[in-house]
C-alpha cells in the first residue's frame, strides 16, 4: 500500500522522535574513485561474527558503487562534524575534495576524523522496500573519545563538544584554578544566571531574594514566627532579618496571625506574578532543548537534591 504525501511526512516525523547517530558511510568505484553518502540507519547485528547493518535509498547515485564494490566502511561521525554530515548528505558535488582521507585495508575510503569507525566487507544486501538493507562484516575498527554527532526530530540535537584531544579540564587545588566541566561551578553559574532576570525584576519592585523566599514559604506553611522563617531559609543564604519582615508587612504582603506571620492577600499576588514570571522565562528556555533533554535534566538535578539535601526543610524538597 502506498502512502500519500502527508501520510508519509507523518511517518517520518514518527521516526523522527527516535534519537540517532549520524555516519558517513563510503567506498570505491572500480577505478578507485572515491563514493560517500550521509546515513542515519546505521545499526549492529551480530558480535560473533561481527555484523552491521546501514541502508541506502535505491535511487541513491552511490548506489551502483556500494552494490560492486564488495566493501564499504562507516564513519561514526563526532559532535564537531556537523558541516561533514551535511556535505555528504547532498549530491552533486565532489564530496572528497578538501576532506583528508585514505584506502582502507579492502578499499574503502577512510576519512581522517570520526568518532568510530568500521571497515567491512559486504555480506548480504536486502529488499527494504524504497531502500536497499546492507549488512557488512566487519573486518577492522577503530573509537576515539569524542562525543558523538546525533540527529533527533529532523535537526542535529543540540549539546556542547570539546574538540578531539583536547585535555580535560580538572580542580587545581594547589593553586586554586579550575575549569569549566568542574559541577559545582556549572550548578552555581546556572543559578545565578537564571535567576538574574527574576532578581532584576524584584529589585525593580523594592523587593530583594529575601523577601521573595519568605513569601513563597509563607505560601507552602504558615503562620510561622519569625524564628521559624529564619531556620527554614537558614539553607538558602537569604534567611531573613526583622527588618526583612517589617519592610514585607509595611508594603502589605504579610500579616501577622494567630500563631505567626501569613500572607495577605495582596503578598499571594505579587507572588503569583513573580512565579508567572519565572515560568515564562523556563518556556523560552526550555525551546532550545528536546523533551528528553529536560526529563534527562531534570532528573539529575532531583538526584543531586537527594543526595545533599537531607537536612534541608521537607517544604524546600518536595
Amino acid at each position: 500500500m502506498s502512502m500519500t504525501d502527508d501520510a508519509r511526512r507523518a511517518f517520518r516525523d514518527a521516526l523522527g522522535s527516535f534519537a540517532t547517530g549520524v555516519t558517513i558511510a563510503t567506498t570505491s568505484h572500480e577505478d578507485g574513485t572515491p563514493v560517500g553518502v550521509t546515513a542515519s540507519s546505521f545499526n549492529s547485528v551480530s558480535l560473533d561474527p561481527p555484523l552491521i547493518l546501514w541502508s541506502l535509498a535505491k535511487n541513491a547515485q552511490s548506489r551502483a558503487a556500494f552494490g560492486a564494490s564488495g566493501h564499504f566502511a562507516v564513519h561514526i561521525l563526532a559532535a564537531s562534524q556537523e558541516a561533514l554530515s551535511n556535505r555528504f548528505a547532498r549530491s552533486g558535488e565532489d564530496k572528497f575534495a578538501g576532506v583528508e582521507w585514505q584506502a582502507g585495508r579492502l578499499g574503502s575510503p577512510i576519512l581522517a576524523d570520526f568518532a568510530a569507525r568500521f571497515e567491512c566487507r559486504t555480506r548480504h544486501e536486502y529488499e527494504g522496500g524504497d531502500h536497499v538493507i546492507i549488512v557488512g562484516e566487519v573486518v577492522s575498527y577503530e573509537t576515539r573519545d569524542a562525543a558523538p554527532l546525533l540527529f533527533h526530530g529532523g535537526r542535529y540535537a543540540e549539546r556542547r563538544h570539546r574538540p578531539s584531544g583536547a585535555p580535560e579540564p580538572t580542580v587545581d587545588v594547589e593553586h586554586g584554578r579550575f575549569g569549566d566541566d568542574f559541577l559545582f561551578y556549572l550548578l552555581s553559574r546556572a543559578h545565578f544566571q537564571t535567576s538574574r532576570p527574576t532578581r532584576e525584576r524584584l529589585a525593580a519592585e523594592g523587593m530583594s531574594m529575601e523577601h521573595h523566599l519568605v513569601l513563597a514559604l509563607l505560601s507552602m506553611e504558615s503562620p510561622l514566627s519569625g524564628g521559624e522563617i529564619v531556620g527554614r531559609l537558614a539553607h538558602t543564604g537569604h534567611a531573613p532579618v526583622d527588618a526583612t519582615l517589617g519592610t514585607l508587612a509595611t508594603m502589605g504582603l504579610i500579616e501577622p496571625g494567630a500563631g505567626g506571620w501569613v500572607l495577605t492577600e495582596t503578598g499571594r499576588e505579587r507572588l503569583i506574578e513573580t512565579l508567572a514570571f519565572g515560568k515564562a522565562l523556563e518556556e523560552d528556555l526550555a525551546d532550545h532543548f528536546t523533551p528528553a533533554e529536560l526529563a534527562e535534566t531534570k532528573a539529575v538535578l532531583r538526584r543531586i537534591i537527594d543526595l545533599t539535601g537531607g537536612d534541608v526543610p521537607i517544604a524546600w524538597r518536595g
